[in-house]
């Protein structure tokens, strides 16, 4: 299946449109307070921001699925291309986490590990995260991308 997040309506005016809109914008895929889930064989394209924000979740399996967020399909990021901001691939916190075999181009970061909850430093860290066979072009994988976090 394909899931079309009609990006470029969302991402505007090259570069101005993210003056207009700057974080206003939807997520392709919201998922919180989750156990037991799998994500597979499905395109995401074009998200308006994060493709997959995915948060305090136990058990998760994303495998053979592709997120391409791009206004262009020349084979680099270009300055057009850039212009497509905040647009995450993948973006999860909690615990037991595997995700394989997944293609990604997009123009942030690729998979980011975030913790989650609030309250105690400990229960908010994000534990036992495996990641491979991942093809990705983007910022790349990032662990605690925002300041303060606790990975």
């Amino acid at each position: 299946g394909i899931m079309d997040g009609g990006g470029p309506k969302w991402w505007g005016v090259p570069y101005l449109g993210y003056v207009q809109r700057l974080e206003d914008r939807p997520y392709l895929l919201l998922v919180n307070q989750t156990e037991n889930m799998v994500i597979s064989n499905l395109l995401f394209q074009d998200a308006p921001y994060y493709t997959m924000k995915l948060s305090n979740v136990n058990n998760l399996e994303i495998h053979d699925i592709s997120i391409v967020n791009r206004r262009t399909r020349e084979p680099s990021h270009s300055f057009w291309d850039l212009s497509a901001f905040n647009t995450d691939g993948i973006d999860v916190d909690g615990h037991n986490v595997y995700v394989h075999d997944v293609d990604i181009w997009n123009q942030d970061d690729c998979i980011a590990v975030k913790d989650h909850g609030s309250g105690d430093s400990m229960d908010r860290v994000s534990s036992n995260m495996t990641f491979e066979r991942i093809h990705a072009s983007g910022l790349g994988l990032v662990i605690g991308s925002i300041g303060g976090s606790t990975v």
